[in-house]
């Protein structure tokens, strides 16, 4: 069951009802009892034992820091054991890239060496990036006092795997979804806003991302066939088809969840109007940012090992340079963890190496910069320049993603090459020769997609100037508020690929 189909419309409607009917003291018993029916249909039954597992090392973890905090015993031990516990079960469910790499080196270098590969088939359990990363989160907080432990452990299993955000996330702390114990009351709003958000997820994904998908991957699996300027199109199109991919599943479940009266935190924040690769990654996947920046950053820059380093840079560097040092550190640790998370080797030449190396870059030669826009004497705020550096962001960003789109490192490095041997053949009147049919689409779906671009863009200003744009058409008349949602609904209903013989490509951030 994905959050794109019928049947999941069908129980967000029956779960909603029962909700709402029940006492509200059971109400998050229903939420419990919904994300376990979820769950079951969804992925495979038997691994919601790791869910399991991981939340009851989080209760004896923080059970046993709360109860030995005031004695002698190093609760810095118990909360490192637990959360090492936590990265070595998804490290061996999730991280076989990892192990794959490693243990083919090491059977290489020693022939007589050799590893029983089971543990690589087992089947890892349905969004366990995300919900490790929330264990993870929620022991730090309560080792460091920021939550109290939670008693129950049935609630810190809803926490755990409610179930709208085990899909894509997002990312929540436990001060987050404590909302979760509380008694909700229904609220036409919340329904009405909810389902608003569900329809605009599913235009971004249905409409939109899974359309620019055949384009993408029609290119990819035939660059003999699309050579010159495609290969290229592909590369600046996929950044839109995981936006809107992304972007439109978290929609659907911040809207699932605002329909329970769950307010989960925002993922995206008009990531492609960025001036900067650091604006971008303020500003895209939002959660794992905020979680890589609370639990991993910071706590490296405050170690006693970066304070040295800090304290030696001063004494032997100038002050800018002194600075700099252990903040590129503490940076390759943060974007080494979020590559990992990703979980694949060319992961970590995609998303560590490549966006560690661009903001290093920038830090370190951000006074030129500086010095050639005032010499050049540019307007930092004129719309012209702005622009400029919004394209250069996406630009770097498209270019990142060949290694996050690619199949694997070597098709990484196989599509790069691709990209440099047809600069010599561009060609751009290509895109109007009809070349384009061969592809797997019509000229209805180029219409459609570049009414999609528009749309996206139009909403993202939208909500640049005036904040939600459903709080914005709330306020406008009915005529034109009820013809914008029936009109998009029946974009959906007619243009969303789906039904009889299709297949919805499934969410590419589920795989995480």
């Amino acid at each position: 069951m994905t959050v794109t189909s019928f049947y999941f419309l069908v129980f967000i409607v029956i779960g909603a009802a029962i909700y709402y009917i029940v006492p509200k003291k059971v109400q998050w018993l229903i939420l419990l009892g919904l994300s376990f029916v979820f769950y079951y249909f969804s992925a495979v039954p038997y691994t919601i034992i790791y869910l399991l597992l991981s939340t009851l090392i989080a209760y004896i973890t923080t059970i046993a820091i709360e109860k030995y905090r005031d004695k002698r015993t190093n609760i810095a031990v118990i909360a490192c054991t637990a959360i090492i516990f936590n990265i070595v079960i998804w490290f061996l469910l999730k991280g076989n890239s990892f192990w794959s790499h490693g243990v083919l080196l090491i059977e290489k270098t020693f022939p007589s060496v050799h590893f029983n590969m089971s543990v690589l088939h087992l089947t890892a359990a349905f969004g366990m990036g995300y919900y490790t990363a929330q264990v993870i989160g929620y022991i730090l907080d309560c080792y460091w006092e920021i939550s109290k432990p939670q008693k129950n452990p049935f609630k810190l299993f809803l926490f755990v795997c409610f179930f709208p955000q085990l899909t894509v996330g997002p990312i929540s702390k436990y001060s987050q979804l404590e909302c979760l114990y509380r008694e909700h009351r229904f609220s036409y709003k919340n329904i009405c806003f909810g389902s608003q958000r569900i329809l605009w997820g599913m235009f971004k994904k249905l409409v939109v991302s899974d359309r620019i998908a055949i384009i993408t991957t029609a290119i990819w699996a035939d660059t003999i066939s699309y050579s010159g300027v495609w290969p290229w199109i592909a590369v600046f199109l996929y950044p839109i088809q995981l936006y809107g991919d992304f972007s439109g599943c978290v929609d659907i479940i911040l809207g699932t969840a605002e329909i329970f009266d769950i307010k989960l935190p925002e993922n995206f924040n008009n990531p492609f109007k960025s001036c900067s690769v650091q604006e971008f990654w303020q500003r895209w996947h939002i959660t794992l940012g905020t979680w890589a920046k609370d639990y991993v950053y910071y706590p490296v820059l405050k170690s006693k090992y970066l304070i040295s380093i800090g304290k030696w840079s001063k004494k032997h560097f100038t002050k800018r340079i002194a600075k700099l040092i252990p903040w590129t550190l503490g940076m390759g640790v943060l974007w080494l963890v979020m590559g990992i998370w990703h979980g694949s080797v060319r992961h970590i030449a995609g998303v560590s190496l490549w966006y560690w190396g661009i903001l290093v870059l920038g830090e370190f030669f951000g006074s030129v910069f500086k010095n050639m826009v005032e010499y050049l004497n540019i307007k930092s705020e004129s719309y012209s320049w702005v622009l400029l550096q919004r394209i250069r962001t996406y630009a770097i960003f498209s270019a990142g993603s060949v290694f996050f789109a690619a199949e694997s490192f070597r098709d990484a490095l196989f599509r790069y090459q691709t990209l440099f041997a047809s600069i010599k053949n561009l060609n751009p009147w290509t895109l109007f020769d009809g070349t384009v049919i061969r592809l797997g689409v019509t000229w209805g779906d180029v219409n459609i997609i570049i009414l999609g671009i528009f749309l996206l863009h139009k909403i993202d200003t939208l909500r640049e100037k005036e904040g939600m744009a459903r709080e914005w058409m709330q306020k406008q008349i009915v005529v034109f508020r009820w013809g914008a949602w029936i009109s998009l609904f029946f974009l959906v209903l007619i243009y969303g690929l789906y039904g009889p013989g299709y297949e919805a490509s499934q969410f590419i951030y589920q795989g995480f």
